[in-house]
Order: structure tokens, then sequence, then C-alpha cells
């Protein structure tokens, strides 16, 4: 939706000098401001909202480790906006960072700050960015074989973002560049422009990770940290409903189990309903024959969810589902609500993914940090016939 910045003004106002704000009334802004510089950045929009979180991380630790060399520039937390698969949005748009991460925490790691904390210090209701660097992939990333770290700026594109709603956001210049490899190498073109203080760089899926899977990687992980309430209702339904109080609970497994995309479009990769019982049956039996409750996170369509809880109910499993209320749907989001699906699932003394889903993944990260043991997380569902490959074993490193 288009948002009114005078009316966002307006209501971020009254403790605005507190924080170091602008004064709407004289129009005088805290030196520090214009001290700062801003870096934007944003997403290729069908992209979802776990693969979002790894973008960030890489922005993130390229920020952190910029920050040791008392470099001045600081990332601007993009909303969420417009994601395929949040169905029930309509008029919520953009959301902010704090409705789902602690961002105090992410602050502690990176140099952050919120889009609307950059409006609040702004003189006017008009954000102009000085350059707009459209990342586009190279055509040959292995040119003579080869994977090298190169960019080159040139050629055609069209920014096809929305500037998350936004109507009062301008841009001065926009760049086309073909970039492949690490995202640490942007800084080349931010030093272009030296007097620069708003950059923004689209699709930010483009570059690569500085040091994937490193400690450096999971100090940024640790950070991202989730909103309080979303944790408190997490704990509460295992407490409720899967009879668990402890951070690693021995009362259930847990299942994501991918289907809409997934079943569509990689069937090689995941397994019917009958065969999805079947693998969690023969799991439980193997692993953890004392078990009967299974919390399944799924984005399958009510008619297979029926049959799933249908058929393991039929052999003797208790099936739990979150199903938010309408009032938690409402404060929580889709996004909310799927980040409380993650953490239910992270507390399990099982967790059975699905192959290559970046909700899996997260899943994984998150009992990795709790320190589950390896065996009990880099689990997948197989396809009822056929290869099936072990899912890759990301350790955390402290």
């Amino acid at each position: 939706m288009i948002v009114n910045l005078l009316l966002l003004f307006l209501a971020l106002s009254t403790n605005a000098n507190d924080e170091g704000y602008c004064d709407l009334k004289t129009k005088t802004c805290d030196n520090d401001f214009f001290k700062e510089k801003f870096i934007l950045y944003d997403v290729n929009p069908p992209e979802g909202f776990n693969l979002r979180r790894d973008v960030y991380m890489r922005f993130a630790i390229m920020f952190a480790e910029a920050k040791k060399n008392k470099n001045e520039w600081k990332l601007v937390l993009p909303p969420w906006y417009k994601l395929y698969h949040w169905k029930s949005e309509r008029k919520n748009y953009p959301i902010y960072w704090s409705k789902f991460f602690n961002v105090d925490s992410l602050k502690s790691f990176a140099p952050v700050v919120e889009l609307h904390d950059i409006f609040t210090k702004t003189e006017t209701n008009i954000l102009n960015i000085d350059h707009l660097y459209v990342l586009q992939n190279f055509p040959d990333p292995f040119e003579n074989g080869e994977f090298k770290d190169k960019w080159e700026i040139g050629g055609d594109c069209d920014y096809d973002g929305e500037f998350w709603g936004y109507s009062n956001i301008t841009v001065t210049e926009i760049v086309c560049v073909k970039f492949q490899g690490r995202i640490s190498n942007l800084w080349d073109l931010v030093a272009m422009h030296p007097s620069d203080k708003f950059i923004m760089f689209a699709h930010g899926e483009i570059p690569l990770h500085d040091y994937y899977g490193s400690k450096t990687f999971w100090d940024c992980r640790k950070s991202m940290k989730f909103n309080k309430d979303l944790i408190k209702t997490a704990k509460q339904f295992i407490a409720d409903h899967l009879n668990c109080k402890e951070e690693k609970c021995a009362s259930y497994i847990s299942v994501h189990w991918r289907r809409q995309d997934f079943a569509r479009l990689r069937r090689n990769d995941v397994p019917s309903v009958q065969g999805t019982v079947k693998q969690i049956d023969g799991f439980i039996k193997k692993h953890s024959p004392n078990t009967k409750n299974v919390f399944v996170a799924s984005d399958g369509q009510n008619s297979e969810l029926t049959q799933l809880e249908s058929q393991l109910t039929s052999i003797g499993y208790k099936v739990h589902f979150f199903i938010p209320t309408p009032s938690q749907l409402n404060d929580f989001k889709d996004g909310g609500i799927a980040i409380i699906d993650q953490i239910i699932c992270s507390h399990a003394a099982y967790f059975i993914g699905t192959y290559e889903s970046t909700f899996t993944f997260r899943i994984q990260e998150e009992r990795e940090i709790l320190g589950f043991d390896s065996s009990t997380t880099f689990n997948r569902l197989c396809p009822d016939s056929g290869k099936c490959e072990k899912p890759s074993k990301w350790r955390v490193v402290s």
C-alpha cells in the first residue's frame, strides 16, 4: 500500500527528540545524522521469507566486518512486503523487522537501522537515494570453466521493486551492474561515489556469503533472536499441547512437510501423503519408539493435512498443528506464524525436514544453536521411490 509519511512522522514525533531525531517544528536534526551514511537493499520479489533471512546475514556480516575499520555506513533493514507465500496480509504492509525479530539483538552484531527510523530523521517527506545499483547475473558465471569474483557496470536494466509500497522514495541515478562473487566486493561500488549518503542495491540475493559456515556466520545467526512474543506463544503451545517446558523436549518429534510449489515442481524430492506417513512411522519406531506426539509444520492444503493427520492417527499417533486464532494471525502475520512453527520444530526430540528447503535450513540452524546432536537434526523426508540424497550437515562453530 502507499504509506503517507506525513502521518507516520506525526505518529512518531512525540518522543523524537529523546532519541535524537529531527524536531518537526524547527526542522533541525541531531548532527550525528548528517555524519551517517545508509545502504538499503531489496531481494527478488518472488523470493521467500527464509531465503531473505539468509540474504540479510550476508549484508549484516559485510557491515560488521567493515565496522571493525570504523566504516560509517549503516544497513537499513528492508521492510517485509508482499511475500508470495503470505496469503493473509492485505492492508498491513510494510511490516518492520521488530514484528519478527529482536532488533536490539541484531544491532549487537551489525550497525542496522529500521527504515522508519530513517524517515523520522529526514527534514522532508522524501527519501532520495543517490545511486540505486541494480545487480544482475553474468550470462556465463563459469567463463573459461572458472568462477571468479567480478563486476561490470553497463547494459540495460529496470528496477522491478516497489520500494516496499512507499511513494515517497526517489532515486537520482540507476546504475546497471553485472555482479558475481562475494558480497564484500560491493564496497568497490560504494567507493565510486564517496559523497553519497543513501545507496541501494536491488537484487541483494545475487552476492554470495564471505564467511558461510564460519564463526562469524554463526555469531550473526545467533544474533537473529526472535520477537519475544513469538517465543512466548511457541513455548506456551509446547507446554500446553506437547507436555514440555524444557529447551530440549523428549515428548515429541517434529516434521517440516513442504508441499505447494515443491509438490508440483520437485516431485523427485518429496513424498506422497502415504509415503510421508510411512517414513514418519518408520523413523519413530527406529529412533524414538516411545514417542506418540508428532508436530507438523506445513504449507499443505487442508485436504492433504487432514489425510496426513487421519492416517497417522489410525496407527496410534497424536498429530499437532499450530493453528493461530484470528487475533494471533492479525498480530503476528503470516511471517510470525511461520516463526512459531519453526520454534516448535526446533525444540523437538527429533526433526525431519524437507530436502533443500530454506524453511528446513532455518530450523536446523536453530537446533544447532540449541545444542541438539546432529543425528536428531539433519534428517529428511525422501521421495516414495528413487534416489534420496542425505542432507548436508552445517555444524555450529563457536
